[in-house]
């Protein structure tokens, strides 16, 4: 009796002793949702709100480290208008730019860039890094101003930003004189808010290469409503607005952009843009 007892003693533990090690699974937690910005397709609208048949459509991919990648962009009827931007990195920083303008072209590089430490200063035409370049100036790791130097120096430029919480609020953009060349006040830029998250952020490596016209507020955290232009005085003689659709996962899926002048008591539609995501979780 005394060695049956022992013997299913020895049974209780070794099935106890399996139950603990092999039939005990702990289940993976669910993967983050991240939603990233991969098309965008931009209609006109006329001044009897018809939407324009052509379109100006723009395929983006990321990277496996999910940093941009490449931007495709096939605009007007019979896709008259072919580009396709690539981002080249070393170690997460882009070294170059590449723009192929036919399918079945070749990429050639239109920037080079240079940096300190971790941030892009400067960008450049193969071949002109001294005499035709643009360049970033940065407080507390944000754009504060762009400068656009060019061999002509009539067509330098520069830009001064306003951040608040994250947000650029205010663009000031300077020109040069025609005579003088030195660099004058032309326009002022005043930009508002909504809480959503900026669906372009994911792109900021593209957006700071944007010579000739930067978009450094599209680097900001979060969707813009609004914006005004106006001239070196501050009289305002632009006013532009935007209406939204979003899905259930709060993403814009489409929005509207109004215009309107101070004189105009109604804002007409511009244009419309559709937007694709995808979760690069997955």
């Amino acid at each position: 009796m005394k060695k049956v007892l022992l013997g299913m003693a020895a049974l209780a533990f070794f099935a106890a002793s399996c139950t603990d090690k092999s039939d005990v699974v702990t289940p993976d937690p669910p993967k983050t949702e991240e939603w990233y910005l991969t098309g965008i397709v931009v209609r006109d609208i006329d001044n009897s709100g018809g939407i324009s048949a052509d379109k100006d459509s723009m395929t983006i991919t990321y990277n496996t480290d999910k940093t941009f990648s490449t931007l495709e962009e096939i605009t007007g009827e019979n896709a008259a208008y072919y580009a396709l931007v690539k981002l080249v990195y070393n170690q997460q920083k882009i070294t170059k730019v590449t723009l192929q303008e036919s399918k079945t072209g070749a990429a050639e590089t239109i920037y080079e860039c240079t940096y300190s430490g971790d941030q892009l200063i400067r960008f450049f035409e193969p071949g002109f890094a001294a005499t035709s370049y643009d360049s970033l100036v940065y407080e507390n790791n944000k754009v504060v101003k762009v400068f656009q130097v060019r061999a002509d120096k009539r067509n330098n430029k520069s830009w001064e930003y306003t951040w608040q919480n994250n947000n650029v609020t205010e663009v000031r953009e300077f020109e040069a004189n025609p005579v003088t060349y030195k660099l004058e006040l032309a326009s002022i830029e005043k930009y508002t808010y909504n809480t959503v998250a900026n669906p372009y952020k994911p792109l900021a490596n593209f957006l700071l290469l944007k010579g000739d016209n930067p978009d450094i507020p599209l680097l900001s955290a979060n969707e813009q409503t609004s914006y005004t232009v106006a001239n070196a005085q501050n009289v305002v003689s632009h006013i532009y607005s935007y209406t939204r659709s979003v899905n259930d996962k709060g993403l814009t899926v489409a929005d509207t952009m109004w215009h309107k002048t101070p004189a105009e008591s109604t804002a007409k539609a511009d244009y419309i843009s559709a937007y694709k995501y995808t979760d690069l979780n997955k």
